[in-house]
């Protein structure tokens, strides 16, 4: 059984995630920010890939007291689990992540990591590393749930993971910010990714709020029909 996914992403008015060089996401205010914080805490993990963690220099935490605080009183760690993953285990141990404490975290990846780099990360976090060229995405959603009790959890990016999960059937929910921005080329990547193929099927998402913020649109989606791989 894997875990509830939902989605969080921000989105310029023409369809862009980040620019073509892979620059921060910093495009949204900072009521989108904290809006961030609020869908981080509802869920038992957090989940992204290397290429995000590193172009946004994340910690993967909530910075809110209050936050923490709520969690605790229902009965939850302080802050959701962080989860890492990189198909090649191309992870830099001096990442902003790896400075700070609080939950702990997981990474996923295959025996492509190098021995020595998985000797430095070892102290760090908890690796998980598949005998594959791609880490499988059940396998892996599986053992989270399973070793670590996640429930649900929040992918907050990149594109090409949304894509994997989305193209799997495995995607849920997601909240979208869309902000007053134009991007624009061909190189931008957007929710899925660089534009390319489409998804194997189609996934159908019905509208369940959509809440103005200043100059942004917050939107909330839900699969239409319960298709999820247990």
């Amino acid at each position: 059984m894997r875990p509830k996914i939902h989605a969080h992403f921000a989105m310029t008015a023409d369809g862009k995630i980040s620019t073509k060089n892979l620059t921060p996401s910093q495009f949204t205010s900072p009521a989108d920010k904290a809006r961030l914080g609020e869908i981080r805490a509802r869920h038992d993990a957090i989940l992204a890939g290397r290429g995000t963690v590193s172009a946004d220099t994340m910690s993967m935490r909530i910075s809110s007291e209050k936050l923490r605080a709520d969690r605790v009183q229902r009965g939850l760690p302080p802050e959701p689990l962080r989860v890492v993953i990189s198909n090649a285990g191309k992870i830099d141990p001096l990442w902003k992540i790896f400075q700070h404490t609080g939950s702990p975290i997981v990474i996923l990846s295959t025996t492509r990591m190098p021995q020595k780099l998985r000797a430095t990360l070892a102290p760090l976090c908890e690796l998980h590393l598949y005998e594959s060229a791609f880490v499988p995405l059940p396998a892996a959603l599986s053992m989270l749930r399973a070793e670590y009790g996640v429930k649900s959890l929040v992918c907050e990016g990149g594109g090409a993971l949304l894509r994997s999960l989305a193209a799997a059937g495995f995607l849920d929910e997601f909240h979208l910010t869309l902000a007053p921005v134009l991007f624009g080329g061909a190189s931008a990547p957007t929710l899925t990714g660089l534009p390319g193929d489409f998804l194997p099927r189609p996934l159908e998402f019905r509208l369940v709020e959509i809440k103005p913020l200043g100059g942004e649109c917050l939107l909330h989606f839900k699969r239409k029909t319960s298709r999820r791989m247990n």
